[in-house]
Parts: C-alpha cells; sequence; structure tokens
C-alpha cells in the first residue's frame, strides 16, 4: 500500500501512461487503483501498437502494471521493482506542480504532442514532454543532472514519510513489556562496574548517584580506554588494572571533572516522539540514551523521583521504522538503490563519477593483527572513531575491533592472563573469544556488504541487535572501501 500526505484538497497530477508493444486490449491498474479496478488504454491513431491513457494522481511514488489481453505484463524498458510477492512492477514518482503553473496548459488527450504539463513515464527518469512531441531518451548531457534529480525526489519523499512515521510515535513504544534495565551506583569500583558490563553483555549503562538521589550519567567502554590510557601514563604499566580497582565511579568522575567539565546526561521522556529522540541521540552522540520518568502526581518536575524504563537506541529506533515498513518497503525505490549511489557511509576509494558530491572520502583508519593494544586504543580516541578494521598485508578485511570490545578484557580470565603494555589485537580477541565460549554463544563480530548492496539490505542489516556498522568490501580481494554505520543510516533517513 502507498503511503500518499493527506490535505484537505489534495493535488491530483494529470500523468500519461503508455504501453508501446500491441495487443488487443489493454488496460492499466496500479497502487492507484488498489489494484481492483482497471483504467482501459485507447490506441494511439498513426501510431500501430501503441495504447495510451491519462490518469490523475497525487504526488509521491505508485506502481503499476498493464493487463495485455488477459495477461500481467509490465515494461521492461522503463522502471521496475519486486513487490513483497515477487512480482515485478512498474513503478512512476509524480513530482507536484507548483500551484500558480497547474491549470495553465490545457490537458488534450486527442493531442499527446501537446502536454506539457503532463508526467510521462520514461524508464529511469520521468521528465516533462517537449512541445513538439514524445522523446523517449534524455539528451547524454542531461542524463547525470536528471538522475540527480531524481535521488533528490526520492530522497526528499523517503525523509517525508519516516519523519511522518516517527513523529507520531514515543519513545514510550521502545520499551518492552517485560525486561531488566542495569543501572550501576557511583560507589562500585571502576574495575567491578567494567565485570558488571561484561558479565550483563552490554557496551554501557546509566549511573546513580546515592547521594543526590538521582541518574547523573552513564559510562561506556569509551571510560574504560580513557581511564586505562591515562592510568597508563599516571602509574607503573604493570599495574592498570590493580589502579582500576583502587578507583570508585564517583572518585573516577570527580578526578576528570577537575580537568574538564564532564559530559552533561543525554535522556529522553517518555513522551517524546521518535523523530526527536533520534535527533537526540545524534546530536549527543550517544548509542544508548535512558528514557527517564521524573516526577509524580503530586510533581511532575521532582528530579528526585527518577524512574528508569528503558534504554533508547538508534538500533531500536530503525529496528522499529523497519517492522512498521516492512510490508511496504517497496514503496520507496530509494532504498532499492545500491550504496555507491547514495551519500552514506565513510568511502576510502569512491568509482563513482560524482564520488566526490556524493560520497564522504576520507581515510579509513584500519590496523593489522600484530598491532599494538594500546595503539589501537590510541587510535580509536585519536580518530574519533567506534571501530578499525583489522586487515592483512593486502588489506583484504579479517576481523575488526571495536569500542566495546573493551569490555572483554573485564574478564577475571583476561585480567589475570594478559599483559596489557605487550598484547597486541590480535592476543585480545583470542582472550575475549575464549572468555565468551565459555558463557554464551556469540553473534557474528563482522557484516560486510558491497557497493553494490541495496540501501534496503543495508538497513534491515543494521536494524538487527547489536549491529552497529557494515564494512564494505570488494567482493574479490576482499579489500576494504568503506564503511556505513548505524549513525550513517539514520541521520541520511531523518535529516535534510
Amino acid at each position: 500500500m502507498f503511503l500518499h500526505q493527506q490535505s484537505t484538497t489534495p493535488q491530483l497530477i494529470p500523468t500519461r501512461f503508455l504501453w508501446r508493444y500491441g495487443g488487443n486490449q489493454v488496460f492499466l491498474c496500479g497502487s492507484f487503483t488498489r489494484w481492483v479496478d482497471t483504467v482501459p488504454m485507447q490506441t494511439v491513431e498513426g501510431s500501430p501498437g501503441l495504447y495510451s491513457c491519462v490518469v490523475s494522481l497525487p504526488p509521491g511514488y505508485h506502481q503499476y502494471k498493464f493487463i495485455v489481453d488477459g495477461e500481467w505484463r509490465h515494461d521492461e524498458a522503463q522502471a521496475c521493482l519486486p513487490d513483497p510477492m515477487g512480482n515485478v512492477n512498474n513503478w512512476i514518482f509524480v513530482k507536484a506542480v507548483d500551484a500558480q503553473s497547474a491549470g495553465q496548459v490545457p490537458l488534450n488527450l486527442n493531442r499527446p504532442s501537446n502536454t506539457s504539463n503532463v508526467n510521462f513515464v520514461r524508464g529511469e527518469e520521468h521528465k516533462r514532454s517537449a512541445p513538439d512531441g514524445d522523446t523517449d531518451m534524455e539528451t547524454s548531457s542531461s542524463a547525470a543532472e536528471s538522475s540527480m534529480l531524481i535521488i533528490g525526489d526520492e530522497v526528499s519523499f523517503t525523509r517525508q514519510k519516516v519523519a511522518e512515521f516517527l513523529s507520531s510515535h514515543t519513545a514510550y513504544e521502545l520499551v518492552p513489556d517485560s525486561g531488566k534495565v542495569i543501572i550501576l551506583d557511583t560507589q562500585l569500583r571502576i574495575q567491578t562496574a567494567f565485570h558488571a558490563l561484561y558479565e550483563q553483555g552490554i557496551p554501557a549503562a546509566p549511573l546513580w548517584d546515592s547521594v543526590r538521589r538521582q541518574i547523573c550519567g552513564m559510562i561506556s567502554a569509551s571510560d574504560f580506554i580513557d581511564a586505562i590510557n591515562k592510568i597508563r601514563l599516571s602509574s607503573a604499566k604493570s599495574q592498570i588494572f590493580e589502579e582500576l580497582d583502587a578507583h570508585t565511579i564517583a572518585t573516577w568522575r570527580a578526578r576528570k571533572a577537575s580537568q574538564s567539565p564532564l559530559k552533561k546526561l543525554v535522556w529522553l521522556a517518555p513522551e517524546e516522539n521518535l523523530k526527536n529522540a533520534a535527533l537526540i541521540c545524534l546530536k549527543g552522540n550517544c548509542s544508548l540514551v535512558p528514557i527517564i520518568a521524573i516526577g509524580g502526581k503530586s510533581n511532575e518536575n521532582d528530579k528526585s523521583d527518577m524512574r528508569l524504563l528503558h534504554l533508547a537506541s538508534l538500533s531500536a529506533i530503525l529496528s522499529f521504522l523497519s517492522r512498521h515498513f516492512k510490508s511496504s518497503m517497496v514503496a520507496f525505490p530509494l532504498l532499492a538503490r545500491p550504496l555507491d549511489s547514495l551519500p552514506i557511509g565513510t568511502w576510502q576509494v569512491s568509482k563513482d563519477k560524482n564520488g566526490d558530491k556524493m560520497q564522504r572520502i576520507s581515510k579509513l583508519h584500519t590496523i593489522k593483527p600484530n598491532t599494538k593494544l594500546t595503539d589501537a586504543l590510541n587510535l580509536l580516541l585519536e580518530a574519533n572513531v567506534s571501530s578499525l578494521p583489522i586487515v592483512n598485508d593486502r588489506g583484504a578485511l579479517i576481523d575488526i575491533y571495536a569500542r566495546s570490545d573493551i569490555i572483554q578484557l573485564a574478564s577475571d580470565s583476561a585480567y589475570s592472563a594478559i599483559s596489557f603494555e605487550d598484547a597486541t589485537v590480535s592476543d585480545a580477541l583470542v582472550f575475549s573469544h575464549q572468555a565468551n565460549m565459555k558463557t554464551k554463544p556469540t553473534p557474528p563480530r563482522v557484516y560486510v556488504c558491497t557497493r553494490q548492496d541495496s540501501l534496503r539490505t543495508v538497513l534491515e542489516t543494521l536494524a538487527l541487535p547489536g549491529v552497529r556498522r557494515i564494512i564494505v568490501i570488494e567482493p574479490e580481494s576482499k579489500c576494504v572501501e568503506g564503511i556505513v554505520s548505524l549513525v550513517d543510516v539514520v541521520g541520511f533517513l531523518i535529516t535534510q
């Protein structure tokens, strides 16, 4: 089912459909007729085998097919895409017409060559017909410009529908019917806190200040990396884990506050709409944001009455969105476009002619298996990235090391077995794997795709629990070409 923006007086655009392949009886049927009613098509005088009809359609995307002598047909020369049942349909994007010019040129059904106010279906590009007649092909000089225009139309339409949906739902709808939420007291020792994160299999948790009786912040893998690096600089390198056990979260936060202001707590009210929730996550650069209900019936602003309901994430919002649009994703041709045609992700190499305009080209930071763990942790912080692809000497992808992987070193076995200063990234991953094998099954560590994979494939993968990025590789060599993250996709869908 196709979604159209509702208004009191919806604009209808006369749109001409053409069937060029003959037949005795030809009908048009589509999403705009609910796939039930049919529109008879008439032969065009002087053009044997050519059938035509005009249908007034609201702006937006529409799917359609032809019924030729009782048989369902689609035009392979025009834009096509499969529906959820595996059928192949044609599609068209109808552009809104400026109100001032919308009625200036009358539509004359007997003169198809004089219909400058009619959208024509012309394969991948849908352009206005020239006054001189039906022009099937665009000149090569305008093809790239038209393609960019169509992408722009698709992006605007998709963003509008995503924004409408997310704005009509609240953060409270992310709260599961049952479950648990982990919150850590600031009086816990740092080592104990990170061991708790490891045991619970979570990358971050809210902090509870028992003195002020309120949630005061979050603790995450980045804090663990920061603490390790600072202790390495101020203490004996062999005593890193002992120093971690000597500090509580409260004393460590006080030490950090004396050097620079602490990051303010980013949180969501249950009634916050999901679009704002996503924007708050993006702006705050937060992977997890607590949903907090403040106050009671007597005082709605009483911050001493804070109830933690759940932890919201961009992954949960994307999953919520994906579930809603799963049956109607075919209504968004933008999602069928390959990654290398869209301005999403960070790319080291671009094969697209418009790559500099369409994609963010930058140096992708990678590491080798024998890279020192301390060097990898420093690079994560200095480059301000959440993960580092691990590659071999040929640049082929082997694995990935993410900030959250540092949590795995909080296991008792790793504490006793690893020599932190001498350990390589490979050593750290081996210890992590051994520790996880004893406790719980592990999901795939790395998700990959190619430049040619569709945005829909990437979106559905990132909507899976725990998936925060996909590595783009060259299919044959397995060399890393780019990274598409959860932040990239959500930001592309909801920001202008």
